[in-house]
């Protein structure tokens, strides 16, 4: 569909032809960020502190991710993994960096002050991990006082 726009000219006593009417000048002003962008936005901070915590090889950088109750389970070569997050963070410590560990969020939904996060890994590597393992994960969060907070991890390690 085509549009047409028209101008109109005036008369101008000065000229044969005058402009329209000078448009007042606009002001570029920010945005409000929606406050789902914002939750978005805090919710993706507590996972990639995770992340980091893998890269670096380091339970302590993770932890703060974590909420102090959060428990995990998955399967794994050596059956079903479960426990509270402290057995997680030993198994970070022990397997060391993972530098080139790449992951993709295939999904993030928020239900009012929970949230469910899908996230796949790829390039997992160290001590007891091996070299490029590829996992899946299913994270639950909650807001606390203290921000956004892993409460459980569900993974499936692919082999």
């Amino acid at each position: 569909m085509m549009s047409i726009m028209t101008i109109e000219l005036h008369r101008d006593s000065r000229d044969d032809v005058s402009y329209p009417p000078e448009v007042p000048t606009m002001i570029p002003q920010a945005a409000p960020t929606p406050a789902y962008i914002t939750t978005h936005d805090a919710i993706i901070y507590a996972m990639e502190t995770y992340l980091e915590g893998i890269r670096e090889g380091n339970s302590s950088i993770m932890r703060l991710a974590f909420h102090p109750a959060a428990t995990f389970f998955g399967y794994y070569p050596g059956g079903v993994m479960e426990g509270s997050a402290d057995a997680l963070f030993d198994w970070i410590d022990k397997n060391g960096p993972a530098p080139d560990i790449q992951a993709r969020y295939a999904g993030v939904e928020i239900i009012g002050k929970i949230a469910l996060v899908r996230l796949e890994l790829e390039g997992l590597s160290g001590t007891l991990a091996g070299t490029n393992v590829s996992m899946s994960d299913v994270f639950t969060l909650m807001q606390t006082d203290s921000g956004w907070k892993i409460m459980q991890k569900a993974f499936h390690w692919h082999m």
